[in-house]
């Protein structure tokens, strides 16, 4: 059985899929999260959350109450740069200074802490240190360190530790409600690459989540309707998501974020800051102030507009009268959006997904030309999901055959061997298929690993080989996992 709980603006939707049977609800998110897992069974199965608004709306915000700590090395001037540097090789080459970084923190009044060095990657301990003094004035669930982010570069990693320390928390607090309800049972996030995590490697780097809904409706209508080419619309009650589909996965991309390149890889996708539950106020308004009449608020929505036009949403009734002109030219703006939008990919095939869809996928066709489906379930598709798929983690690892050091994901290393370059991608291979299967996954979702990165060098001394260092990233890519097809 597997179940997958998908955090939107406006509602919560879940999907459990059991011999290829699906049933799915959906819950105002007004009832909170704890409303909505009470309506899952606390035992049986694995459960997988994906939970990317916070994330995606910080995205949308600047950096707020936030300190950020960087050690680049001397001669590198950088915003927050304290004293301290780790080589290229991963040596300590300068200490860091307890008495500056104490001062720094009793000078702030920052909620949120970030910490990078340039080369902590390769050895960690310097950002370690800061964070053990960091205890002492921020609460550990506000501390983010870039180490754990693996494989890019620094200015990059600055700003996704940056976005880190400050969604951090949240994670935290939807695993900390899941683990009370759900004590003991397999516990996943979705990523935004639209894979399964821990919790533990999601904690370290929450800026995984971003985008997690959008690829999760992605994987939901590619198993439902057995499709691998199309645009996926999500009609939700606060966005509505364009999101396009290509051999079965969704295309992905990295984030820009403060005017800075970050290291977060989400999906290509177009959102709409307008759904069923954006306020109607003279015009169409790119937010929401509660449910719609429909659905027992208070606020003039899309919907009530809608039903003012002869749909019957909800308790269609309680919308209430409106000036029908008005009616008529706001689902006439929306709609020209949604065919903007539509342009910007030019796809062959559109399929509908949110609790709209059934309604409004026919005059979008319409509108559009553009042949669409509908898939059942296709109210709660991004649960489903989230619910089918796949354990997907990756390995970094940094090897210094003549330093006897290995960094893998963060973690320092002192192998008792040495390895050839064949040997060392075997290694990892194994070690990254154990992680997986030690997570849950079945060992038939660990058969395909593929190489992301792999660089080489020799270490030269009197003209002779010293030592070898190798850069090397593996992963298992993400994907609908096998029990489910």
């Amino acid at each position: 059985m597997f179940t997958g709980i998908d955090i939107g603006g406006t509602n919560t939707d879940i999907a459990v899929v059991r011999n290829n049977n699906i049933e799915t609800v959906k819950v105002a998110n007004d009832a909170g999260i704890s409303s909505a897992l009470s309506k899952v069974s606390s035992t049986g199965g694995r459960l997988a959350i994906s939970t990317s608004q916070p994330l995606n709306r910080l995205i949308m915000t600047s950096p707020d109450d936030l300190c950020t700590v960087t050690i680049p090395g001397p001669g590198l001037l950088r915003s927050g740069a304290v004293k301290g540097a780790v080589t290229i090789r991963g040596d300590i080459a300068e200490e860091i200074d307890p008495d500056e970084i104490r001062g720094i923190f009793e000078g702030t009044d920052a909620d949120y802490l970030a910490v990078a060095g340039k080369f902590s990657i390769r050895n960690p301990l310097l950002e370690e240190r800061v964070h053990e003094i960091a205890l002492g004035f921020f609460d550990e669930k506000r501390i983010a360190l870039s180490h754990h982010i693996g494989e890019i570069g620094f200015p990059s990693r600055i700003a996704t530790t940056k976005i880190n320390a400050q969604v951090k928390e949240v994670a935290l607090g939807v695993g900390g409600i899941v683990n009370t309800h759900f004590s003991g049972r397999e516990f996943y996030f979705m990523k935004g690459d639209g894979g399964l995590s821990s919790p533990e490697m999601v904690y370290n780097n929450p800026s995984v989540l971003y985008n997690s809904s959008q690829a999760a409706v992605v994987l939901g209508t590619g198993y439902l309707t057995g499709i691998k080419d199309a645009l996926v619309i999500d009609i939700g009650g606060t966005t509505t998501d364009f999101v396009p589909m290509k051999g079965g996965m969704p295309e992905e991309e990295e984030l820009d974020f403060g005017g800075g390149h970050t290291g977060i890889r989400g999906i290509r996708s177009l959102s709409l800051p307008y759904g069923g539950d954006s306020l109607i106020d003279g015009g169409l308004l790119p937010f929401r102030e509660g449910a719609s009449r429909a659905f027992g608020g208070r606020s003039f929505t899309l919907t009530d507009a809608l039903n003012v036009c002869g749909h019957e949403i909800g308790d269609y009734k309680s919308s209430g009268y409106v000036n029908r002109s008005l009616a008529d030219m706001v689902v006439s703006d929306y709609f020209e959006k949604i065919e903007y939008a539509i342009s910007v990919f030019s796809p062959d095939l559109i399929i509908g997904a949110g609790y709209l869809a059934p309604l409004l996928m026919p005059e979008i066709a319409g509108i559009t030309g553009i042949e669409a489906l509908i898939p059942d379930h296709a109210g709660s598709a991004n649960a489903v999901g989230v619910a089918v798929s796949r354990v997907s983690i990756l390995l970094n690892v940094r090897y210094d055959s003549e330093k006897g050091r290995m960094i893998v994901n963060g973690e320092v290393r002192h192998p008792d061997r040495i390895y050839s370059d064949d040997e060392l991608i075997e290694e990892c291979i194994s070690e990254l298929r154990r992680t997986a299967m030690e997570m849950g996954s079945p060992e038939e979702d660990c058969e395909e690993v593929v190489i992301r990165n792999f660089r080489a060098y020799d270490v030269v001394r009197n003209k002779e080989r010293a030592g070898r260092i190798i850069d090397l990233s593996v992963a298992i890519l993400p994907g609908i996992s096998s029990e489910a097809l």
